[in-house]
């Protein structure tokens, strides 16, 4: 048998080994949906995180530099559930590529993200990394 052929089968037989096992890979079984909003908070308040049950609602203000090159990302949304913990990371971005022209100033966005996580939830915590490296987190334990 070929080098290549023999390669190709084995990694093919490993996806479809793994295509049961979904529910134990990191953030699978975690829903989340996330959407940049008109700024509510301050960017130097730490993000606001609200539970009921399952649903977790985190919402918060960046600053990220240039209107025409920045946005407001979601880098990172994980549940742990051997530690039943929640980790979501808000980041300012940069989209300007190789082509754009940025402008020189900084905005403000505010954000929104639910998650539904479908096991047991102890621990979430949600931090913001701003444009020029101030972070900001919220931890709330106890659940």
């Amino acid at each position: 048998m070929e080098r290549r052929a023999f390669l190709a089968a084995t990694a093919g037989g490993g996806l479809a080994a793994t295509a049961g096992c979904l529910e134990q890979l990191p953030g699978v079984g975690l829903e989340t949906s996330f959407e940049t909003t008109a700024a509510e908070l301050r960017p130097q308040d730490p993000p606001d995180v609200t539970v009921d049950g399952d649903d977790v609602v985190v919402r918060g203000t960046i600053e990220y530099g240039s209107s025409r090159c920045g946005a407001i990302e979601l880098a990172h949304a994980e549940y742990e559930s051997s530690q039943s913990r929640l980790d979501v990371l808000v980041v300012a971005a940069d989209d300007s590529g190789w082509t754009s022209v940025c402008t020189d100033d900084l905005v403000e966005a505010g954000y929104r993200l639910e998650a539904t996580v479908d096991d047991d939830l102890r621990r979430i915590v949600a931090t913001e990394h701003h444009v020029f490296g101030d972070a900001y987190s919220t931890t709330v334990d106890g659940l």
